[in-house]
């Protein structure tokens, strides 16, 4: 709790929240007027935190189109809700980063990007595993309830009156992993990282909800492939049917690897 409540950190994810331009939320405050007497909002923001009164407020629904022309909904939180979704995500991304994610987990966190996923897949093709089981997730930001995002981070995060609020912020939303909120990130690793460890064992790299499983044989490429399979059902999930393929030594040129819609 004192990672969310605490001022110098509210302050520190309001500054980070205050870094990227954003329309206001359905309250019409935008960061110009918030700034005004900021340490004063903060810590009444903090007193609401601290005795469990904050609610989050409501959201503003939108519609977003993507680079490649498709229309998604999307919220926008408040100013005051985002600096808490911030402060949130701040708090628990250390423990995320290093008690939840594999070193083969590329995205949303720091330092790792594509060019990071494919060094490590270069490194697999080079040691001799040319087959591999490329799988795409199908709606990997779709569906999913509290309950579970909740339960997933338990088991990692003791203190309960900050799982009591974090319940709190996912709730409100229409659901938890709606594009526009501060948390997604966290939800997003938090949800992946189940079918993670459930591929212990094989030689894989995941760039966001990508999965490249690496194998010296069609047969295990197969068998990858299902486990994989297997493994995304678990979170009520399934590898998208025309992105999705057991590719051979021929089709695992590198740079094809992780594109966009590929």
């Amino acid at each position: 709790m004192p990672y969310l409540v605490d001022l110098p950190h509210l302050v520190a994810a309001a500054r980070l929240c205050m870094r990227r331009a954003a329309a206001p939320g359905a309250d019409g405050l935008t960061w110009a007027s918030y700034r005004n007497g900021l340490r004063a909002r903060l810590g009444e923001l903090s007193d609401r935190l601290q005795t469990g009164t904050w609610e989050p407020a409501p959201l503003r629904h939108v519609e977003i189109t993507s680079y490649s022309g498709k229309v998604f909904p999307a919220v926008i939180p408040t100013v005051e809700d985002r600096i808490v979704h911030r402060a949130m995500r701040r708090a628990v991304e250390p423990i995320i980063e290093h008690h939840v994610l594999a070193d083969w987990v590329s995205a949303y966190r720091p330092r790792r990007n594509r060019i990071t996923a494919l060094r490590q897949a270069e490194q697999h093709l080079a040691a001799g595993r040319q087959w591999v089981a490329d799988v795409d997730v199908a709606g990997a930001s779709a569906g999913g309830s509290t309950e579970q995002f909740v339960n997933w981070l338990a088991a990692h995060v003791a203190d309960g009156s900050f799982l009591r609020l974090f319940h709190r912020a996912v709730e409100a939303l229409p659901t938890p992993l709606i594009p526009g909120s501060g948390l997604w990130p966290v939800l997003f690793h938090l949800r992946m990282s189940q079918v993670d460890t459930l591929l212990t064992g094989w030689p894989v790299v995941r760039f966001a909800d990508n999965y490249l499983i690496f194998t010296t044989d069609e047969a295990s490429a197969v068998t990858a492939f299902e486990t994989l399979t297997a493994a995304l059902a678990g979170v009520q999930l399934r590898p998208h049917p025309r992105k999705s393929r057991v590719r051979p030594p021929h089709q695992t040129n590198t740079e094809d690897l992780f594109l966009i819609d590929g």
